[in-house]
């Protein structure tokens, strides 16, 4: 058991030079189908073993921490790790035919190398224990997010790929400076290292400057409010599959890094109410989930309605960690999970009805709910969890959330919730009308594959299940809250 950490990040790691020599473009698929499959398989046996013994602790090369790089599977980056490999394992196996369609031939096995990579990247941040290695792996991951991209058939696909590497680049070298300032101060690179050392020591301006750069770092990241105009522009012009991947992973490794470093590696200092920065948070947020969600209202096109949706569901999970209290986290983690297989499958919906079209429009949707009655159906269950109404996911995420306000002393903010929940009904609503209430349009919808509806039908399903069975996401983020709070408080 104690080999399955360095085996998750090793496998896909080995299969991306054999994909560069394959090419073949069919068995460069089913290769990174497979080996997906099979880290699925490795992660659920790593994630039974963490909440049935604990911790477990992976030294490369032998060499013992903090003088070597550990790895840690804990129950937060297990949690993390199995929704990152089950989103990207959805989107692979739906994303053949648009990969296909949107990816040049010649570029495709690059493609699927690229994509692997990227999921290397986020499965390496989740289970390193060396704080610089997660900037490596951050940066493993950024590199590839640029090139996957870039491959977008649309002639914004390119700019879109740069201002990403821009603004990425601007939050790395933030983080990378506080990384750096961090081991100026401790000397060492080790998490559990670092928190042991700061725990003993002094907060320095130093190190008040270190907490400001990881914070703004993660900010850019993680698409906090107000810095995430990247993620409007990326998720318009980027492959279509690419954006149903990223809408499921891509920000929640921001919110992992977050926790990390905030509740875990800082626990100690606690500089999120120490310096009164919660209290900002919060209020950016406030501000992020109106505004993100008025614009959304006002989106002719499903991509950028959907994408200012994602910036408000983010600002929501903010707003939970920022409550600073067991169960904020518990309800912070629970949306993590529920978002992003709401959000992830919505994508999905668009992308395999409009393979090729560059502005998917409201109007696209008239009369399919005719055409495609079952797909609409599982569409429309996917738009009541964004909403959160009961026996869905997302219900479950906002009665948690709302929960956990009214027992903190910003009880006020849970009418702001109620507010901008009504108001995610109104676009949905906008939605569901055309489908099922308006004309039917001439469509130029492509034809979805078995496979694609499958994976649709299956996260609409996960939708409800998890909207009526809470214990599999309720039950491990409470475990998880309890063992943050409980290190804190000691």
């Amino acid at each position: 058991m104690n080999q399955l950490p360095v085996l998750i990040i090793v496998l896909p790691l080995l299969i991306a030079p054999i994909l560069l020599l394959v090419r073949d473009n069919r068995h460069v698929y089913n290769l990174s189908l497979g080996v997906s499959f099979l880290n699925i398989l490795l992660i659920l046996i790593l994630f039974q073993d963490v909440y049935q013994n604990g911790n477990i602790l992976y030294e490369l090369g032998s060499w013992k921490a903090p003088i070597g790089i550990r790895l840690n599977a804990d129950l937060l980056s297990c949690y993390f790790l199995l929704l990152i490999n089950f989103m990207a394992f959805i989107c692979l196996i739906a994303g053949n035919k648009t990969i296909k369609s949107q990816v040049e031939d010649d570029n495709i096995h690059l493609f699927y190398i690229a994509w692997l990579l990227c999921n290397v990247g986020f499965s390496g941040i989740v289970l390193t224990n060396d704080i610089f290695n997660l900037f490596v792996f951050l940066e493993i991951s950024s590199l590839a997010s640029y090139f996957l991209i870039s491959q977008g058939n649309y002639k914004a696909s390119s700019l879109a790929a740069i201002q990403y590497l821009f603004i990425g680049s601007i939050g790395a070298v933030f983080i990378l400076f506080a990384i750096g300032i961090l081991y100026v101060n401790t000397g060492t690179l080790n998490m559990t290292d670092l928190s042991n050392k700061i725990r003993s020591g002094s907060i320095s301006l130093s190190m008040s400057l270190s907490i400001a750069m990881f914070l703004i770092g993660v900010g850019i990241k993680t698409a906090l409010f107000p810095l995430h105009g990247w993620l409007i522009r990326t998720y318009s012009y980027a492959p279509s599959i690419i954006v149903s991947y990223f809408s499921g992973t891509s920000t929640k490794i921001g919110i992992y890094i977050l926790l990390r470093v905030f509740l875990d590696i800082f626990n100690s200092i606690n500089p999120l109410e120490y310096y009164n920065l919660a209290q900002l948070i919060l209020f950016l947020s406030l501000i992020g989930v109106l505004l993100s969600t008025l614009y959304a209202i006002k989106q002719n096109e499903i991509k950028k309605m959907l994408a200012y949706s994602s910036v408000a569901q983010l600002s929501y999970i903010i707003i939970a960690i920022m409550l600073l209290t067991p169960d904020g986290l518990t309800a912070s983690l629970i949306h993590v999970f529920n978002h992003s297989i709401i959000k992830t499958g919505l994508f999905l919906v668009v992308t395999v009805l409009f393979i090729n079209n560059k502005n998917v429009s409201i109007g696209d949707f008239s009369g399919l709910g005719e055409k495609y009655p079952l797909l609409m159906s599982a569409f429309v269950i996917l738009l009541l969890g964004l909403i959160g109404l009961p026996l869905t996911s997302g219900f479950i995420s906002k009665w948690y959330l709302i929960s956990a306000i009214l027992q903190s002393d910003y009880w006020y903010i849970s009418g702001v919730i109620l507010i901008t929940s009504f108001m995610t009904f109104f676009y949905a609503w906008l939605l569901i009308e055309k489908i099922y209430f308006s004309a039917r349009l001439n469509h130029d919808a492509s034809v979805a594959t078995s496979y694609q509806l499958l994976c649709v039908y299956f996260l609409a399903a996960l939708t409800i299940y998890l909207g009526v069975d809470t214990s599999l996401t309720f039950g491990i983020s409470e475990q998880i809250s309890n063992n943050f709070y409980s290190t804190i408080n000691q």
